[in-house]
């Protein structure tokens, strides 16, 4: 008798097989998953978050037109299971302590659980995929999951030995690791697409990844609301080659560069420490880089957009994105090396 703490997921005229009698079919049955195995990954996808994706979805919609309500649905919840499930890779990787606002799930459920729960959703996605019966959508899906795979790569490769990448290369990474789940969101809508098939995103959904993550990179060194969520500085204590970072090592190999750089090799919970590696890049004009690159890369968005006919949606929520670091300015500018203190708790 099966045991009734299992969640069944079956078709209406299908009866349970075994893996053997699967392979003897043209056509696998859904895999039955185990709830208590999935418990670290409903953890972290039950923390609030800002499901920028979710909104990404909405957005090209309005170009792509996926005619089928519940292919629309699919999409949105691989493409979330995937990112949760990336996230709490990630954490384990980069040794973190809080994601948004929270312990991070290995350190309630412990490390090895949390790795494998999080392959599980992985190819959990990959099945869910699967079952769209496109090929298409399988090719973008291998595709951008290697992608997210090689940039994940690099950058755990420059932390671990402390190499510090060109601008050019960060840029290359990023484009995979970030860009990645964006190209997946689009290319698994435009393979169910009934407008706009033939139509190149790419560029447009490039730049999207880029903004988001170098607008993270500075919001992680100078927003004080992302303090308050995870920790102060908290890619100093990683050793993470983040965009303003790279441009302040690239920029200064002399003093400031090799002093940061010594910074990043010491994985410091010191507070004084990290304050002292934030005026350096304040000092270098790092953080005043980097907001720059920002606000270049929003306008540049803002032009595809336009090129492409247009999009209200997509306009309204480059905006709101914005809208976190516009009031940054005053924080990334100026020449002292007398930092402010972070905000208390």
């Amino acid at each position: 008798m099966a045991d009734d703490n299992f969640e069944k997921t079956k078709s209406p005229s299908s009866s349970e097989s075994s893996p053997s009698d699967q392979m003897q079919t043209s056509e696998f049955t859904p895999h039955e998953t185990d709830p208590a195995l999935l418990e670290s990954y409903r953890y972290i996808a039950n923390m609030p978050g800002k499901n920028v994706r979710g909104k990404l979805i909405d957005c090209f919609q309005l170009w792509l037109n996926v005619d089928s309500e519940s292919v629309l649905t699919e999409i949105k919840e691989i493409i979330s299971d995937l990112h949760n499930a990336s996230l709490m890779i990630d954490d384990i990787e980069d040794n973190s302590k809080l994601r948004r606002g929270v312990p991070v799930a290995h350190s309630i459920f412990g490390v090895a659980p949390v790795i494998n729960t999080a392959n599980y959703m992985f190819f959990l996605g990959l099945e869910r995929c699967h079952a769209l019966n496109n090929p298409k959508a399988m090719r973008v899906f291998v595709l951008e999951i290697l992608n997210l795979h090689r940039g994940q790569g690099h950058d755990i490769m420059w932390r671990d030995n402390v190499q510090c990448p060109t601008e050019e290369d960060y840029c290359k990474m990023v484009i995979d690791k970030t860009g990645g789940l964006f190209r997946l969101a689009v290319g698994l809508m435009q393979a169910c697409a009934t407008q706009n098939i033939t139509t190149d995103f790419s560029p447009l959904v490039n730049n999207l990844g880029l903004y988001f993550q170098i607008r993270d990179d500075l919001i992680n060194l100078v927003d004080e609301d992302y303090f308050k969520a995870k920790t102060f500085c908290e890619d100093l204590t990683e050793g993470k080659f983040s965009f303003p970072i790279v441009h302040c090592v690239t920029l200064n190999m002399d003093e400031a560069g090799t002093r940061l750089l010594s910074i990043l090799r010491q994985r410091t919970d010191d507070v004084d420490v990290k304050l002292y590696a934030q005026s350096l890049m304040k000092q270098s004009g790092s953080l005043r880089y980097t907001w720059e690159k920002c606000v270049g890369l929003k306008d540049e968005i803002v032009e595809q957009i336009e090129s492409l006919g247009g999009n209200a949606p997509l306009l309204k929520l480059v905006e709101y994105l914005h809208a976190t670091i516009t009031g940054l300015e005053g924080a990334v500018s100026g020449t002292s090396t007398e930092p402010q203190q972070p905000p208390q708790p």
